[in-house]
């Protein structure tokens, strides 16, 4: 009985070796971030943690990367911008990491689309491109109560950070059974800016939050948002002109419900950014 299970051993250990092999060399050479989807995310992740010249940051979604890629601009204004996917927790960490670098800061730019704020840790995304990155002891310090219960409502969230799972791009198949009671801000975001309200009166930056150009045929949607969930997050001065200074767009420039067809687009909106909305 012991040879049998012996040969068993050394039959099934080197198949285990070769299946870990490629991941162990993947996580310990970091290479994986820069290989699996979201690289984006961990490049800002690096980079918010670095010392910086820049006294203005910028953080935003996918849209707000488009305009203001974390690979590009790094001088005038130090972009952290990755996803939506992170939540409002994800662009939290990154903000108080680079304040925690010893980086003085004067301006923080939030550029999101009016629906990245709904977020709650509730969406497909959110175990690869949230808890992959961010779910680790480091961050376990920064998560309210209302994080911790999302978190523990995605399946295998426990497990994000077993070499296999975390150097690939899987991730269960979550849809939540959550009920939303809330038209533009969930109850993590509204958490997670009143922190990053926090922080800018700690270290005396300004907030500005500007809103991404959206298609016209979410207007409609928009317009039912509730001003009132404002209010929770002490931002209503910084807030009260986001929507109104939304630009519509016809429907035909979008490749999805957020994202321009054309890279030029976003290259003259970024120019009008800096240009306008910035100064």
């Amino acid at each position: 009985m012991k040879k049998f299970i012996l040969n068993i051993i050394i039959f099934i250990l080197p198949i285990v070796i070769f299946a870990y092999s490629k991941s162990l060399y993947l996580l310990y050479s970091d290479k994986y971030k820069s290989t699996v989807a979201g690289s984006e995310v961990y490049h800002s992740i690096i980079k918010s943690k670095q010392k910086g010249k820049a006294k203005k940051v910028l953080i935003g979604d996918s849209f707000g990367y488009s305009l203001f890629s974390n690979t590009i601009n790094n001088d005038t204004i130090n972009s952290l911008a990755c996803n939506r996917a992170i939540s409002m927790v994800g662009h939290f960490i990154l903000l108080n990491n680079y304040l925690n670098a010893g980086n003085k800061v004067d301006t923080v730019y939030l550029i999101f689309t009016p629906f990245s704020f709904m977020n709650n840790l509730d969406e497909v995304y959110t175990y690869h491109y949230f808890l992959k990155p961010f779910y680790i002891k480091e961050y376990y310090p920064l998560f309210t109560l209302t994080v911790k219960n999302q978190v523990h409502k995605i399946p295998c969230y426990y497990i994000c950070r077993e070499p296999n799972i975390l150097t690939s791009n899987w991730a269960p198949n979550f849809k939540s059974k959550d009920v939303k009671d809330y038209t533009f801000l969930s109850p993590v975001s509204v958490e997670y800016l009143a922190k990053i309200k926090e922080l800018s009166l700690i270290n005396k930056f300004k907030l500005i939050i500007l809103p991404t150009p959206t298609r016209l045929s979410n207007k409609i949607f928009i317009e039912k948002i509730n001003r009132n969930e404002i209010v929770k997050t002490g931002l209503e001065n910084e807030f009260i002109n986001y929507l109104e200074t939304i630009i519509y767009i016809n429907d035909t420039n979008f490749s999805d419900n957020v994202h321009l067809k054309n890279q030029n687009m976003y290259t003259e909106y970024a120019d009008y950014y800096m240009n306008k909305l910035m100064k």
